[in-house]
C-alpha cells in the first residue's frame, strides 16, 4: 500500500487523510502549527475557546453531512442545532438581513432604497437582455467585480454596498477584482433572490443537491455547532485518522519536498524526513512552489507569487454583557472592521459562564500598516468605532485578546485565473504530487466544500 504525505493539518489535509485512512492507505501529516485544524481550529487560552471566525457546519451533500454527524454521533447535545440563525449588516443606520436579498431590499433597507433598487436593477436587467439579444455574451474571465455587481443588482446597489465593502474588506478597486470574490456569486443576484422569496420562499432541503444552492439558499440550510468550539470536528477528525493507523506531527514547518527520480519523495523540515510515494500540499500556493526540489521553470514562481492571500486579524472582547448585537454576525461598512460575531450565540462554553466574547475580524494585507499596528492601536482603533455604534462601551470590555493569521481568503484579482492555470500545469507535471484545499487550490470556500475536495483528492488516488 502507497505512502501518502499530507503537508497541513488544516480541514483540507484532515479530509483527504481521513477518507484515505478508512481505505487503509498509510497516512502522515505534517503540520507546521503546534496544533491542528487551520482556518477551522480553536485556540485555548486562558478559560477562553476562540474561533477564527467562527464558523458554522451545514452542507446539501448527504455524504459530508452524514460524515462530520456522525463524528459526534450519540453525543447530539455536543453538536447541537440552531434555533435562531442571523446574520445582520448595518446599511445606512438599518439592520439589513445579510447575504443581501429582495427582502432586505424591498423591507429593510428604508423607503428610498426599497424605489431606488428596483429601478437600478430594472435598467441594468434591460440593458443586459438587449445585449444578450444582439449575441453579446458575458466574458466571465474578464468579468469584475464592478461589473457583475451592476448586472445583477443596479448600480444603486453597487455604489451604496458592493463598492465600499468589497473595496474595505479586500483593499482592492473593485474594477481590479474578479467578480469571484463574491460567494457563490453565479448564483447570487436579485431577480433569483426576489423568486427565492416569492416563489420557493420554504426550501425543500431534504433534498440536498451538491453545488446546486445560491448562496441564499444555503444560508438557509439547517446549521450546527459543537459545543467545545468549532474546532471539536477537527479534533475529532484526527482522532478518526489515528484510529486507523495514519500520523499527525505538529510543530514541523516544511523546508523541502524533494523529487527524487524515481518519483519518490523527501518532505524535509528542519529535523525530520518524511517520506512517501504521493504528496499532498494543502499550503499556500505561493508558499508551496518555493519548496519543490528541484523546480526545472524557474518562471513559474513569479506566477505563483502573484496567487496573493488576504490575511486576518481577529479581535476578541471579552465581556459581561449579553445579547450585544442581537444577532450572531454583523457586517459593517466604513469602519476599521468588517464583521463582529457574537459567540454566546453559537456556543456559551467558549467563555466563563458569566461572560460573552466579541469576535472582531480585521482583513489586511500581511505587512501592510495594519498588520504591523500594536495590539493596543488595534483595540483603541475598533473600541472607539463599535462606541460611536453604541452597542458596547470601553467599559464593558473586561480584557482581550489578538490572533493574527497570514494567509486566509485567496486575492481573485480580475488575472488571476492566467496565473492559477499555469501554476497547476505545472503542477500536473510533477507525478503523485496534488495541491488542494481552500489555500491549495486558491479556493474560496465553506468546510463542507473543502472537506468535498478533499475527499474527491482521496477517490482519485483510491482509484489511481
Amino acid at each position: 500500500m502507497k505512502k501518502i504525505v499530507i503537508i497541513g493539518a488544516g480541514i483540507a489535509g484532515l479530509s483527504v487523510a481521513w477518507k484515505l485512512s478508512e481505505k487503509g492507505y498509510k497516512v502522515v501529516i505534517v503540520e507546521s502549527d503546534t496544533s491542528i485544524g487551520g482556518l477551522a481550529k480553536s485556540i485555548k487560552i486562558e478559560n477562553y475557546l476562540f474561533d477564527i471566525g467562527p464558523h458554522s457546519f451545514f452542507s446539501e451533500d448527504e455524504e459530508i453531512f452524514k460524515k462530520v454527524m456522525d463524528l459526534f454521533k450519540g453525543e447530539p447535545s455536543e453538536m447541537p442545532k440552531y434555533t435562531n440563525r442571523s446574520f445582520k449588516i448595518l446599511f445606512n443606520g438599518k439592520y439589513v438581513d445579510y447575504p443581501i436579498s429582495a427582502k432586505g431590499i424591498l423591507f429593510q433597507m428604508g423607503f428610498f432604497s426599497a424605489i431606488l433598487c428596483p429601478l437600478s436593477f430594472a435598467k441594468s436587467y434591460i440593458r443586459t437582455s438587449i445585449s444578450s439579444l444582439f449575441g453579446k455574451k458575458i466574458e466571465y474571465q474578464n468579468l469584475t467585480v464592478k461589473q457583475w455587481a451592476i448586472d445583477n443588482f443596479g448600480k444603486y446597489l453597487y455604489l451604496n454596498f458592493f463598492k465600499p465593502y468589497t473595496e474595505q474588506f479586500w483593499k482592492f478597486k473593485t474594477s481590479d477584482l474578479s467578480y469571484r470574490v463574491i460567494p457563490s456569486s453565479k448564483k447570487l443576484n436579485f431577480a433569483k433572490t426576489l423568486k427565492h422569496l416569492l416563489i420557493n420562499k420554504y426550501l425543500e432541503l431534504s433534498k440536498r443537491e451538491p453545488g446546486k444552492l445560491s448562496l441564499v439558499q444555503r444560508e438557509h440550510l439547517p446549521c450546527y455547532y459543537p459545543k467545545k468550539g468549532y474546532g471539536e470536528i477537527a479534533n475529532r477528525i484526527s482522532k478518526q485518522i489515528k484510529n486507523n493507523g495514519g500520523e499527525i506531527h505538529t510543530s514541523q514547518e516544511v523546508d523541502k519536498i524533494i523529487v527524487n527520480s524515481n518519483n519518490f519523495f523527501d518532505v524535509k523540515t528542519k529535523d525530520k524526513t518524511f517520506s512517501g510515494d504521493i504528496v499532498i500540499s494543502t499550503i499556500p500556493i505561493n508558499r508551496v512552489i518555493t519548496k519543490i526540489k528541484p523546480l526545472h521553470e524557474t518562471k513559474i514562481i513569479q506566477s505563483a507569487k502573484k496567487l496573493e492571500y488576504l490575511s486576518l486579524i481577529m479581535l476578541y472582547l471579552i465581556t459581561k454583557k449579553k445579547n450585544v448585537l442581537g444577532c450572531q454576525y454583523c457586517y459593517f461598512l466604513d469602519r476599521p472592521y468588517n464583521r463582529i460575531s457574537e459567540t454566546n450565540l453559537f456556543s456559551k462554553n467558549l467563555s466563563p459562564q458569566d461572560e460573552n466574547i466579541l469576535a472582531v475580524e480585521i482583513s489586511c494585507h500581511y505587512e501592510s500598516e495594519t498588520w504591523k499596528s500594536s495590539d493596543e492601536e488595534i483595540f483603541s482603533n475598533c473600541i472607539q468605532e463599535i462606541e460611536k455604534d453604541k452597542f458596547l462601551k470601553k467599559t464593558d470590555v473586561i480584557n482581550y485578546k489578538i490572533i493574527r493569521v497570514p494567509s486566509v481568503y485567496p486575492i481573485y484579482k480580475k488575472d488571476y485565473e492566467n496565473h492559477l492555470r499555469e501554476t497547476e500545469e505545472y503542477f500536473a507535471k510533477i507525478k503523485n504530487f496534488f495541491s488542494i484545499g481552500r489555500q491549495g487550490q486558491f479556493y474560496y470556500g465553506d468546510i463542507d466544500q473543502i472537506i468535498k475536495i478533499g475527499f474527491d483528492a482521496a477517490d482519485k488516488i483510491i482509484k489511481q
